[in-house]
């Protein structure tokens, strides 16, 4: 039950991290998914595999914080949680860039999916394109941090 409260607790803070953030990127075109690359970082580094249900139910809370349509997020949780989860043994023997960019082009994405869903007359292939790369350079940046500072990024949540 305690596992569960902190991974609420770490999704709420980063959902209010990336709706504070977001205003301020948009007017650079870019869209930071800083709850799903977060979601999907812990997924990565726990040690048991998370249940689909687990992943849904994280996903429609995001949406409830979020306010976007009820199941999109849900949805996108469900399937990167497949995704790594089937390909976890994979992982183990790609390098850190191939990683990142897994992440990057995960994320992407996910920027891409929400935008068709949220703004399907308003959808924009310069938020995507700077989206995309600053998403990539964004996991490559926390892999090098992590590897400089590993005593902080060590810490479990």
């Amino acid at each position: 039950m305690k596992e569960i409260i902190k991974k609420i607790i770490f999704l709420s803070i980063l959902s209010y991290i990336e709706i504070n953030i977001a205003s301020t990127f948009s007017n650079f075109f870019i869209i930071l998914p800083l709850t799903f690359l977060g979601y999907s970082f812990y997924v990565y580094r726990a040690d048991s595999n998370f249940s689909p249900v687990e992943a849904f139910l994280f996903g429609l809370l995001v949406d409830l914080i979020h306010g976007t349509y009820f199941g999109l997020n849900a949805i996108l949780f469900c399937l990167i949680t497949y995704s790594i989860n089937s390909y976890s043994n994979a992982f183990k023997i790609f390098s850190y860039l191939q990683i990142c960019l897994f992440f990057g082009f995960s994320a992407a994405a996910y920027v891409g999916f929400t935008q068709l869903a949220l703004n399907i007359y308003n959808f924009s292939y310069i938020t995507l394109l700077v989206s995309s790369f600053f998403n990539i350079i964004f996991c490559i940046l926390i892999t090098i941090l992590s590897s400089y500072f590993p005593k902080i990024f060590r810490l479990k949540i």
